[in-house]
């Protein structure tokens, strides 16, 4: 059965990605072939979680690092109820921190891993059920090993879902000046739409930012395959830093990547073609250089921007957008061999 399944993937590797090129074949080939051993992987944890969730009385002992267990988990619940690839327009973010018992060697028992998967899928399943998006779908897990409180070991999971749009926004020409082409401007959040009334309760500044980042920026599987993505990394400013920006075909609309203004007034909360356009090279920067090299961890060489979620905030002296982007270890398998479910 085994070799039939490579088989399968290999003739889908011909018709997707032969260019006439036996290097550029070649190298096509090897990238399928090892996301199908990290997909293998994948489904070999979930063999051993299905068999200890079905034999809860058995206690052999068996044991993983915790690394591999993060690793594992995160990888798993991703494959299974993440849609990365889909487009969004507004996106929200949720955070949550459970406790997974560790023993002095640092691995993790793979009775108490089973029982902690449930936990964890019971308790995203309520964070994203909890939220209110129209046409809502789960984006992407981060799980991350938090401090260690005596054999209690915090494990952190952050969560993007969002509310999809169809078919990712086509950028303006020039793509690489003028990604906004003129129009009415747009309020810097709260779903209020545009100037000229039409988006109302539907996008924003922000949204429509981060439709346009992710537009350009997240690469799309070819026809017949999709990425699977592990080892995944979210990124944003600590403490509600403002990174300085510039940019010489937009004077005069910083001075920071992302929209800030202090004691708004009327016309602040709206973003026009060039502030908008100002803002999108801005957050641009942000998310394939400087969130990548600032901050701990650092992303990878090997990581791939998986999404930019772009949120609006208020208080009552100040308006601002804060940018969250993920990364994560990108492979290409084939459609056939992936199974999805939703929350």
């Amino acid at each position: 059965m085994k070799k039939t399944h490579l088989i399968i993937v290999s003739a889908l590797a011909i018709a997707a990605f032969s260019t006439g090129c036996t290097k550029t074949y070649d190298t096509a080939i090897d990238a399928l072939k090892q996301g199908e051993a990290t997909l293998a992987r994948i489904m070999d944890f979930k063999q051993q979680m299905d068999f200890y969730k079905a034999n809860p009385a058995i206690k052999d002992g068996e044991t993983m690092t915790l690394d591999e267990a993060i690793w594992n988990i995160e990888a798993l619940f991703n494959l299974t109820y993440a849609y990365p690839e889909l487009s969004y327009g507004h996106t929200v973010t949720a955070d949550t921190v459970l406790y997974l018992p560790v023993g002095s060697n640092n691995t993790v028992l793979l009775t108490d891993l089973t029982a902690f998967y449930e936990q964890m899928y019971a308790v995203v399943r309520d964070l994203y059920q909890a939220i209110e998006l129209d046409n809502k779908q789960f984006l992407i897990l981060d799980v991350e090993a938090g401090e260690r409180n005596g054999s209690l070991q915090a494990i952190g999971m952050h969560t993007v879902q969002g509310s999809l749009r169809g078919e990712q926004p086509e950028p303006g020409t020039p793509q690489q000046w003028e990604p906004f082409e003129e129009g009415s401007p747009w309020y810097y959040g709260e779903d209020l739409g545009r100037l000229d009334g039409t988006f109302y309760g539907e996008m924003d500044a922000a949204d429509t930012l981060s439709r346009m980042l992710n537009a350009n920026l997240v690469q799309k599987a070819p026809g017949g395959f999709t990425y699977i993505y592990t080892n995944v990394i979210m990124k944003e400013l600590y403490n509600w830093d403002h990174v300085e920006y510039s940019h010489n075909s937009y004077p005069g609309c910083g001075p920071y990547c992302e929209f800030y203004k202090v004691n708004p007034s009327a016309t602040d909360y709206l973003l026009d073609t060039d502030q908008m356009n100002f803002h999108y090279f801005g957050e641009r920067y942000l998310a394939t250089d400087y969130l990548r090299t600032h901050g701990n961890p650092l992303v990878p060489s090997t990581h791939y921007l998986v999404n930019v979620a772009i949120s609006d905030n208020k208080t009552t002296s100040k308006i601002w957008h804060h940018t969250q982007a993920t990364y994560g270890h990108r492979e290409g398998v084939s459609k056939n061999e992936i199974i999805k479910g939703n929350l």
